[in-house]
C-alpha cells in the first residue's frame, strides 16, 4: 500500500486551488469591460433634468480629472469647466480617499498613479493584468485620460 504524506496532499490540494483562482482571474480578464464612454460637448444639462452622468458639485475648479466612488464614473474636465468626456469605469478592489490628489507616477502609456491606500497605489489603467488597486478603463478611455493627466495634475474622488 503507498502512503501519503498529509504535507503533500495539502499540497496537492493547494495547488489545484491556485490553479483554478488563476483559471478564473485569466477568464474575468478577458471579459469585456462593461462601460459606457460619452464624449460631452461642454453644454449644461437642462435645469430640472438630473444626468446620471453630470459632473458632480464640489468637484473642484480648473483642469482636472473626478472619479466617483460610487457611481463608478470618471470625467474628464479642462480649465473653463467643460467635461471634454465622461465614462464609467470598474472599480478597483482597494479605493482610493475621497478629496484632491496628484498625480505621481505614470507608466506604460495607461497608468496613471494619484494615490496611496494602506501603502497600496492607486491608479487608471487600461491594462486588464495590472493588479486590483487600479481603477480599469477601456483602452480608449486610458489613451485619453493619459493625454489629459500629466504628472502633478488635480484628480478629485468625490463620494
Amino acid at each position: 500500500m503507498v502512503r501519503i504524506r498529509s504535507g503533500v496532499a495539502v499540497a496537492g490540494f493547494l495547488a489545484t486551488a491556485i490553479a483554478t483562482v488563476g483559471m478564473l482571474t485569466a477568464q474575468a480578464a478577458d471579459a469585456p469591460l462593461r462601460h459606457r464612454s460619452t464624449a460631452h460637448d461642454g453644454r449644461a444639462t437642462p435645469a430640472g433634468a438630473a444626468s446620471p452622468t453630470a459632473l458632480p458639485g464640489g468637484s473642484g475648479q480648473g483642469p482636472r480629472v473626478v472619479y466617483s466612488l460610487g457611481r463608478h464614473h470618471v470625467w474628464l474636465v479642462d480649465a473653463h469647466e467643460h467635461v471634454l468626456r465622461g465614462y464609467d469605469v470598474q472599480a478597483p478592489g482597494v479605493s482610493p480617499a475621497t478629496g484632491t490628489h496628484r498625480v505621481f507616477a505614470r507608466a506604460a502609456g495607461n497608468a496613471v498613479l494619484f494615490a496611496s491606500t494602506d501603502g497600496v497605489n492607486v491608479g487608471f489603467t487600461g491594462d486588464p493584468e495590472i493588479s486590483t488597486s487600479a481603477i480599469r478603463e477601456a483602452p480608449s478611455d486610458a489613451a485619453v485620460l493619459w493625454q489629459h493627466a500629466p504628472m502633478g495634475s488635480l484628480v478629485v474622488v468625490v463620494p
